[in-house]
């Protein structure tokens, strides 16, 4: 049984929960450990790329590598730095960045590349990180899908200059939110201590609705979601950044909420260290069941992205009828996903301002088009498992 609402009830009895102190040191210490570099922790994955950024002094003219089919949470921080993000086109076998489409927009303006291992799919590093040495590149590696992935037994994470990490809701560990930034360079330590130093504690109303969203999402709309008027009700909710909080309005547009970047508070660095002893686990867990997908569908017309060395944040699948699949699992309670139905997701942001040109990357936008999840959540039962794989195969 989780202990995470006991924890955060406890916490809000505690005043000191809503800032940053002793916890969110001791959580820097352990994932610097684990990484052997330099960490420090803040209020969202999208904050540490912001900060990734700024440590690497890139900003306004500058231009930055990055995918398509990926989160707004990574072309906005380079919005909020000044400089440009450059989309790159995919490769529809992994779902990550297309090497010949990289070099091909290099530019003299280029500064940096943030490689996204897409659902926990090592992206080629090795050969990025040539790529990089070539073009005098700085790498940002994005973990945000990959906490505890590895290549040729080294940590993703540990390969770039800098490389970040989130612990948001539906992530390999999740504290409701909250980030980390990694820096491997020893020459941009300093910097990235002193960006970080200088951050504001992350407006206690934020935390509190961090709280809120989690107890209302466990003890009512998770319930009334499936239900097309509580869908409706939800959505409204949306629009006044009252509920459920992963992507505000503001950011839809590629404009910089006040509240990027804080530091984390030590009510949701507790639920981090906690979970971070299970990372082994529930990544071992993810895959047990990703690896039943494939061999139950392996001959269904739905098309798998793995196997592959990584971790299964997400089991993908590809199929022309995605939205009709979709909408079915609906009807029969199947909760499957949409990460990424969108060349940036979620669906609805405005792509002109997030600096995407509509045809500038194919691949993407036919994948996305194409894109599904398959639940793979901890403690997922066979039975459960079975009426996906039967879904998908009424498809074909």
């Amino acid at each position: 049984m989780s202990t995470t609402p006991k924890l955060l009830l406890k916490g809000l009895l505690q005043r000191e929960s809503f800032v940053s102190g002793n916890t969110v040191l001791a959580l820097q210490e352990k994932l610097g450990q684990y990484f052997n570099a330099k960490v420090f922790v803040v209020n969202s994955g999208r904050s540490a790329i912001y900060l990734a950024l700024k440590t690497l002094g890139i900003g306004h003219g500058d231009e930055v590598l990055i995918q398509a089919y990926t989160c707004n949470a990574v072309p906005n921080p380079v919005l909020w730095s000044g400089a440009v993000p450059v989309y790159v086109d995919i490769d529809a076998e992994t779902l990550n960045m297309d090497l010949q489409d990289l070099k091909s927009k290099i530019t003299a303006n280029s500064k940096a590349i943030i490689v996204q291992h897409t659902f926990g799919n090592p992206a080629r590093i090795r050969e990025i990180l040539k790529i990089a040495e070539q073009y005098k590149l700085k790498v940002i590696e994005d973990c945000a899908h990959s906490l505890g992935a590895k290549v040729d037994s080294k940590l993703l994470g540990t390969f770039g200059d800098l490389a970040i990490l989130s612990f948001g809701r539906e992530k390999v560990i999740s504290s409701l939110s909250g980030g980390a930034l990694i820096v491997n360079d020893h020459a941009l330590e300093e910097k990235a201590e002193r960006l970080t130093y200088d951050l504001k504690d992350l407006p206690k109303r934020k935390v509190l609705q961090e709280v809120a969203n989690y107890f209302s999402w466990r003890l009512l709309f998770r319930r009334i979601h499936p239900k097309k008027w509580g869908g409706i009700f939800i959505r409204y909710l949306y629009q006044f950044d009252s509920i459920n909080v992963v992507t505000s309005q503001k950011e839809l547009s590629g404009l910089k909420p006040s509240w990027y970047p804080s530091k984390m508070p030590d009510i949701l660095a507790k639920l981090a260290l906690q979970e971070f002893e299970k990372i082994d686990s529930y990544n071992n867990k993810r895959k047990e069941i990703a690896e039943k997908y494939f061999q139950k569908l392996a001959s269904s017309t739905v098309k798998l992205i793995g196997p592959h060395e990584g971790v299964y944040l997400r089991v993908v699948g590809l199929h022309p009828k995605a939205i009709l699949i979709l909408e079915e699992a609906k009807k029969r309670k199947l909760a499957l996903g949409t990460w990424y139905n969108s060349v940036v997701y979620p669906e609805g942001v405005h792509l002109a301002r997030l600096g995407y040109r509509s045809g500038s990357c194919p691949v993407a936008e036919q994948v996305a088009a194409q894109t599904l999840n398959l639940p793979n959540y901890l403690g997922m039962t066979d039975t459960e498992v079975e009426k996906v794989v039967n879904l998908i195969r009424s498809f074909g």
